[in-house]
């Protein structure tokens, strides 16, 4: 794609099935309390022609994404845009023994369908929400991070 600012982690054809890979270097969505909070990261994969949102997030305590949850997106138009996680994943937890604590993450690959994919192209998001086995978890996405977000979109277009 032309004209673009496309940075590729992944960008082949898998020499055994022959499936055209692109995946987008990560990026965040969200950060809180210096990367030791609850954060949210993301990058964008293609595979043939089917889109994914590869999902990663990090939090102070243990969570899971359970199979038919979402993360949600609103947008400044008031309305939501709602992606269904495929599986079930539980955090995994890594000891930080500077600062005596475990830090829990997690990813999750979610298929990204035509009208959704749509949908994220032209609206503005604002906000997102992430379902765990706990409840809810919501943060705000700073602007630029929304931008860019729609730029590494039409990457995987």
């Amino acid at each position: 794609v032309l004209g673009q600012n496309c940075k590729y982690k992944i960008n082949e054809t898998d020499e055994f099935t022959k499936n055209k890979i692109l995946e987008t270097k990560a990026e965040l969505f969200t950060i809180s309390g210096m990367g030791l909070g609850f954060s949210c990261g993301y990058s964008l994969k293609k595979i043939n022609e089917n889109r994914y949102l590869k999902l990663s997030i990090s939090s102070p305590s243990i969570f899971t994404l359970r199979q038919g949850s979402e993360i949600m997106f609103k947008t400044d138009k008031e309305e939501t845009i709602n992606l269904k996680f495929p599986e079930t994943v539980i955090a995994d937890g890594q000891y930080n023994s500077t600062l005596k604590s475990t830090h829990w993450g997690a990813y999750i690959l979610i298929p990204i369908p035509n009208d959704i994919n749509e949908r994220l192209l032209n609206e503005k998001i604002s906000k997102l929400r992430v379902y765990t086995g706990d409840g809810y978890i919501d943060d705000d996405i700073k602007e630029k991070r929304a931008v860019k977000f729609v730029e590494y979109l039409k990457c995987i277009q």
